[in-house]
Formats: structure tokens, sequence, C-alpha cells
């Protein structure tokens, strides 16, 4: 069983994608409010504890790149900040799923590589101190590409478009960002873009380590408004009726895989094979799956993520990092 690792990490170096659009990238805003309010779950297959449950993805890839070299020979290692639906997170069964995830089998297949799971906290992996300390060959966890992340590490082209969310407890006032006065506490995650986005506005702030915490907070009243990726807020807020999404804020963020500094080979590599994604289909299915499906992802439950909190502390000293 490949082995998964929880780490913290602090700082360090990157570039900026050659093309913005170059992949046909999908603002997913729309689509992930369209989700909010509906119940369910989405289905995933496989097993195996740690690892990434098998996808069900219909479209076949037509490409193979045998030459790519990995950490460990045979394994793509993919360091992600679990959980973050609908992009990573815990099934009923412990196996990590989501629309990254999907990206990430995908990519291991035209590899001929088997997907291994490091879980990284955040802020290791926006920083690229998780790839310099080569805890893993790729790091794919909802990552906007800014120019201060571009200086530590690689990225591929754009994988999807997205905009920052704002949300509101229903009782607060809010209606708009210009509501946003010293008296109105916002939430947001440690780290992110929209940590920085508030900061830079002059926000009061609350800082809460994962998106989970985040709407914790919003509906248990520790804060008043949320701000964050909309893809991922607008899953996350979808089955409280306290909490009501407020505004789309058009900031034009883009996500993208990332490599070590220096890894030219490896990213350009995963430019093909997004590329063939775009071509064949893949990357719509995809999308499909995870922001147009009606259904809100649920995670697993307490008992299957905490077995794999415990295997996790056990395999921690098999770790670099």
């Amino acid at each position: 069983m490949p082995s998964t690792t929880i780490e913290t990490f602090r700082e360090p170096r990157f570039r900026i994608p050659r093309r913005a659009a170059a992949l046909g990238t999908l603002t997913v805003a729309a689509l992930a409010l369209s989700a909010c309010g509906d119940d369910g779950s989405s289905e995933s297959g496989g097993s195996g504890g740690d690892t990434a449950a098998s996808t069900d993805i219909q479209t076949e890839l037509d490409i193979s790149i045998d030459d790519v070299e990995l950490a460990s020979e045979g394994t793509l290692s993919v360091c992600s900040d679990v959980p973050y639906p609908p992009f990573e997170y815990h099934d009923d069964a412990g196996n990590v799923v989501g629309f990254d995830m999907d990206i990430a089998q995908g990519l291991a297949d035209a590899f001929g590589a088997e997907l291994e799971v490091v879980q990284t906290g955040f802020e290791g992996i926006q920083s690229g101190v998780a790839l310099n300390a080569d805890s893993c060959d790729l790091a794919i966890s909802g990552m906007s590409i800014t120019e201060e992340r571009a200086g530590n590490m690689l990225f591929s082209e754009p994988y999807l478009n997205d905009n920052l969310g704002l949300l509101a407890a229903e009782e607060s006032g809010v209606e708009s960002a210009d509501d946003l006065d010293d008296s109105i506490t916002v939430g947001v995650q440690a780290d992110t873009t929209g940590a920085t986005y508030a900061t830079d506005q002059g926000y009061s702030t609350r800082e809460y380590p994962d998106s989970g915490l985040l709407i914790q907070g919003l509906e248990s009243g520790q804060v008043e408004a949320a701000m964050g990726n909309i893809s991922i807020l607008g899953y996350q807020a979808g089955e409280d009726a306290s909490v009501t999404f407020v505004e789309e804020i058009d900031t034009g963020e883009q996500l993208g895989i990332a490599a070590q500094e220096g890894n030219q080979q490896l990213i350009d590599a995963v430019d093909e094979v997004l590329a063939e994604m775009e071509s064949s289909g893949y990357m719509d299915e995809v999308k499909t799956k995870w922001f147009e499906s009606g259904e809100t992802p649920e995670e697993g439950s307490e008992e299957s993520a905490g077995e794999s909190e415990e295997s996790t502390e056990d395999s921690s000293t098999e770790d670099d990092g």
C-alpha cells in the first residue's frame, strides 16, 4: 500500500505558463453554484485505504510517455491537501477521490505508473517546499497560479479557471463585499489566494487551516462571512440554509499542476497529457462528473478518516520532509 504522509512546511521559488488559456480551461463558478443545496454524494469506485480510488472515467487517453523520470520508478507521487472537496477528499472507504484525483490518475496511466497520494499541508504545497523536499513528483491540489508561487516551482498550463466567492450568514446583513466593514469578520483559509485578497482589501479576517473548518466557522457563527475559491465554497456551503452566496469576485484565477523547479521534462510531459485530456474529451468528462452532476461531495465517515490519519502517522517516518 502506498505510504501517505501529512506534512507541514514553510516557504522557497517557480514559472508562469506560456499560454494562459491554451487548454480550453473552464470557469467553474456557475457550475459549483448550481450544485449548492443538492444532496447526495459523488460516486467513485476502487479501494485501497490511503491511495486514490480508481477513476470511473470512460474516455480513454491515447497517449503513453515512457521516458518520464520519477522519484520512485513506476510510481507517480502527488502531493495534495486533503480534504478539499470536490478536488480531493476521502470517500467512505478511505480512498482519496475528487476532480484532481481523476486528473492525477490520468497522468499516472499515461506515464505507465501507479498513483501514490502524499497528503500534505497546503502551506508546503503552495510555497514549493514539499516539492523541493522531494516529498512528491507533482503537486495537484486545486492550486491557483500566482506570480509568487511561480517563483518557487514550475507550473503546467492551466487546467481550470476559477474565481473567488463571498459567502455570508443570512442574518449578517452582508449583501455585497461593500458591506465588509470592521464589524464583520471574514473567514479565510490560510495561505490561499482568498486570504491574500481579503488581507489586501483590508478586511478583518480569521484564518482556518482548511476549507472544511472555514465553513464550520461560518456555520457556527465564529465569523460572519467566508471568502475563498468559489469551486470549493459553493459545494461545501450547499446544505446549510443559514448561509447564503453573496458575490462572485472576478480575480481571473487559473489552477495549475506544479513540479519542482528545474524539472522541465516532467512539466512538459504533464502538458502533453493535459492537451490529450482536452482533445480526447477526458477533461470534459471529469468536469461534468465533479462540477455538473448537481451532487454535493460527501466526505467519508469519521471512522474512515480516523483510520486514514492513523496510517499517515505510521508512515510519517518514511518521508524526507
